[in-house]
């Protein structure tokens, strides 16, 4: 959906601008907008998923100066249908969120977490840290190695004890939000077996139970 957006901020810049008149001036500006969205498109692919809104909003003041500068002429036609294609975007962006039910998986956690239970974050690039303690559910990002996650996952925000290097050996039950299957994580966690998992979208939610 946020492929849409932009999709749409190109067409209406391509609409609403000369771009036979001094092209050559708007190149640092036309940079300035594509090369901070195909970056982040790119580390998307290839390493770690980056492409949210908010690490592509300096492209904005690059896009009003290309629409503001050398404007054409446009007629009311021309108009209607940009001010339809980011009513379009918006609405399919707002009915249509790639946000997951977090809320339903607090839900799930509460009914069937009992005393002792150990709750992590699998996935120390693509944690759930900030909803996990929204919903008042304890659960450190899993981190063997020690070394500190990538500065985007939000590292300048977290403590200490938002972090666990080792499973405690006295650990009965352990609960972990992941984006893997339960059969996957009984290689990553040794003298745990998976139980029970359920998904919410993308992620899911998997006890295990210690052999």
């Amino acid at each position: 959906m946020l492929v849409a957006k932009y999709l749409s901020a190109g067409i209406a810049l391509l609409i609403l601008r000369n771009w036979a008149k001094k092209f050559g001036k708007a190149s640092l500006f036309v940079a300035w907008f594509l090369i901070p969205i195909l970056l982040t498109w790119l580390v998307s692919q290839k390493f770690q998923a980056i492409f949210f809104d908010r690490y592509l909003l300096y492209t904005i003041p690059a896009a009003m100066l290309l629409a503001a500068s050398e404007m054409r002429t446009i007629s009311k036609i021309v108009f209607v249908i940009v001010v339809a294609l980011y009513l379009s975007a918006d609405f399919i962006y707002f009915t249509h969120p790639a946000k997951i039910p977090f809320k339903d998986l607090a839900i799930y956690v509460k009914q069937t977490q009992i005393k002792g239970d150990l709750i992590i974050n699998e996935d120390a690039g693509n944690h759930k840290l900030w909803e996990s303690k929204y919903y008042g559910i304890p659960a450190p990002i899993y981190n063997p190695s020690g070394k500190p996650p990538p500065f985007f996952v939000g590292t300048a925000l977290m403590e200490t004890s938002d972090f666990i290097i080792s499973i405690p050996k006295n650990g009965k039950r352990l609960g972990v939000i992941t984006y893997k299957s339960g059969k996957d994580l009984e290689t990553e966690f040794k003298g745990f077996k998976f139980v029970e998992e359920k998904s919410f979208g993308s992620l899911n939610f998997v006890w295990m139970k210690k052999i």
